[in-house]
Order: C-alpha cells, then sequence, then structure tokens
C-alpha cells in the first residue's frame, strides 16, 4: 500500500496498484476545510506543532499563505493528476474517484465491511 500525493512517482508506482484511490476533492470543500482548521489552531483549539508556528499573516495573508498555496497547488496540479489517473486506468488498474467527504466515507466503509 501507497498512502499520500506521490504523482511525482505515478510511472514507478502507480501500474503497479491494484487500486488507485483518487481523492478529488472540489476546490471549495478544500478552502473551507482550511479555513476551519487555521481558525481552530489561531484560536489555540489545536495544540499541534504547527498550530504552534502559525500566524495570520501564515494562514490567510501572506504571499505563501496557506490558503493561497493550496488554492494555487489544486488549480496547476489538478489537470495533471486527472492525465496520470487517466493513463493508470488505461493500464488497467481499477481507479475509484471520490469527490465529497460523504463518497470517501461510504467508500471507505464498504470496504472494512468486506474484509
Amino acid at each position: 500500500m501507497v498512502e499520500g500525493n506521490y504523482s511525482k512517482l505515478a510511472d514507478v508506482v502507480w501500474h503497479r496498484a491494484d487500486v488507485l484511490v483518487w481523492l478529488d476533492l472540489p476546490l471549495s470543500l478544500v478552502v473551507r476545510r482550511i479555513v476551519y482548521r487555521s481558525l481552530r489552531q489561531l484560536a489555540g483549539l489545536d495544540s499541534g506543532a504547527q498550530a504552534k508556528r502559525l500566524t495570520w499573516n501564515r494562514a490567510f495573508f501572506g504571499r505563501r499563505s496557506l490558503l493561497r498555496t493550496a488554492v494555487r497547488k489544486y488549480r496547476n496540479n489538478r489537470p495533471r493528476y486527472a492525465q496520470q489517473v487517466a493513463a493508470t486506468a488505461a493500464l488497467g488498474v481499477r481507479v475509484v474517484r471520490l469527490r465529497s467527504g460523504r463518497a470517501a466515507d461510504a467508500w471507505l466503509a464498504q470496504q472494512l465491511a468486506g474484509r
């Protein structure tokens, strides 16, 4: 099992998989989650290591803020991911594309029930 965003290794790893699961969440959901998590961290409700270094500028307003970086990477990387996933599917790997948190929860529950 390989977990995480290893698109740079797609040519090496993905074609060996039985199933490729793509969490293709909408940008609106990604932004909402970043804002919620950042606000919790800034309010001191999350004590993780990243939360201790987070500032308003780093979260939302700086040129390299978490929010701005996430939006830029989403827009730049998503078309490339779509191409890589399609190429992997063409090699016979089963692709599961999940487009919402609810769909991901349902798919995971189905996998766990089938164990």
